[in-house]
């Protein structure tokens, strides 16, 4: 199998590497990246594609690895063969397709903006279309295109800075649609968890408690037992659609102070957190991968001044205050994540808005009644034994890579958005 995967004649064409286990790394965690630069062959829109993966055993992580990859590539093809050209007006004759209106990425204020290069799809646009399945209703419909896949088609024009959230693998479709909403869910929980935090209380865990709270759970041990890092756990779980965390962890190198992040949606809490700290643990060898990736690209020039719009990737979010760690002091849940106060001491197990499964009778009853379902596969991604699956849910935020185009549509017009700095989020 490995040799049939990577190898000058393999399925990427560059070998399998582990991640040398850094300083700040649970002896029990195994990393792996995976890596490929002849896409072109194939004709796909990317020029190379990395997958990373961590988990407890160096096969888990190779496996999360490949499937990360597998997600990227499979999302990065534009298979005209398999698309339907027209505008919603033509379409709707013959097909049940999804009303342009009911896309509501940006606001009405973000339009207005000269600097906003982007367009709303209106009913008469001709663009590029693709089979979908209502996962509620099982009907099927078409979706744009570029609600789907990762690269636009040249031609189709600019409609919003597509995003792969929602994408998963797994060797089960089902399973595949039940990891891509998790995602969904994490980015809708991150994005209201920014953007709303002037007026956001944060329900935040200091490292000692979650070590008391879980005094015989070996997993937590191993990964909060660890005096080398500090790590802030902010609980979601109030404005999540299931229990969701984000887990910063802060380590020091060569007399300076650098940050990680990590975020998952899962339907146990405990679950959810765990795979939060290991994406944080994740996060440390990456943050100096794009901090020398970008040093000389993010100057200080145009930092020190507030202008962000060099910031058009996930990679430079999440580079930029590892880069320059003063701007934290300007964000207020960035600068609480420094600060020792306002520990929070209740942990609440369950919340009756969370969801239980993921059945569209429980989703309809939770308030979810918008998911897509778009299967990505390809013939060799089915060869090797995986499903590729976009999941898309219009009633949830999305987490924009470009610092000028924020998703903010769905939020409260009138709302104090916190909108002057980017994420942190990779």
């Amino acid at each position: 199998m490995t040799s049939t995967l990577y190898g000058e004649l393999g399925f990427l064409n560059k070998p399998q590497l582990t991640i040398p286990r850094n300083l700040y790394m649970p002896a029990f965690l195994h990393e792996v990246v995976c890596f490929s630069d002849h896409l072109f062959v194939v004709n796909n829109q990317r020029e190379t594609i990395l997958g990373g993966g961590i988990s407890q055993t160096k096969e888990q992580a190779s496996i999360a690895a490949l499937g990360e990859y597998l997600e990227r590539y499979a999302s990065s093809f534009q298979l005209s063969n398999e698309l339907i050209t027209g505008s919603y007006s033509q379409l709707k004759q013959n097909y049940t397709c999804f009303n342009p209106q009911n896309i509501a990425y940006f606001s009405e204020e973000q339009y207005q903006q000269p600097t906003f290069a982007l367009k709303r799809l209106t009913a008469t646009s001709e663009t590029h279309w693709i089979r979908s399945v209502n996962y509620i209703t099982k009907e099927e419909l078409l979706l744009p295109f570029f609600m789907v896949n990762v690269e636009n088609i040249v031609g189709d024009g600019l409609y919003h800075k597509n995003t792969s959230t929602g994408t998963a693998c797994h060797t089960l479709v089902e399973t595949a649609i039940q990891g891509g909403l998790l995602e969904c869910i994490e980015r809708d929980a991150f994005a209201k968890f920014w953007y709303t935090q002037r007026s956001m209380r944060y329900t935040k865990y200091a490292q000692s408690f979650i070590l008391n709270r879980f005094k015989t759970d070996e997993i937590i041990r191993n990964l909060f037992d660890n005096n080398r890092v500090k790590i802030v756990s902010y609980d979601l779980c109030k404005d999540a659609f299931c229990p969701t965390f984000v887990v910063f962890i802060l380590f020091k190198k060569n007399g300076k102070i650098y940050q990680s992040v990590g975020a998952a949606s899962r339907l146990e809490k405990r679950e959810a957190l765990i795979k939060a700290t290991i994406e944080a643990y994740q996060g440390i060898a990456y943050t100096e991968f794009t901090s020398n990736q970008f040093k000389d690209v993010l100057l200080r020039e145009k930092i020190g001044a507030f202008n962000f719009t060099e910031i058009d990737s996930f990679k430079k979010h999440y580079a930029i205050y590892n880069l320059y760690p003063e701007l934290k002091h300007y964000v207020p849940l960035l600068t609480d994540v420094i600060g020792d106060s306002d520990y929070t001491s209740i942990w609440e197990e369950t919340h009756a808005h969370h969801l239980n499964n993921f059945s569209p009778c429980e989703l309809l009853k939770k308030g979810i009644n918008e998911v897509y379902v778009s299967n990505l596969s390809t013939v060799d991604t089915k060869q090797l034994g995986f499903e590729i699956i976009k999941v898309i849910t219009p009633q949830l935020h999305l987490l924009t890579g470009d610092f000028n185009y924020p998703y903010l549509g769905l939020f409260d017009s009138k709302a104090d958005l916190f909108t002057e700095f980017p994420h942190p989020f990779p």
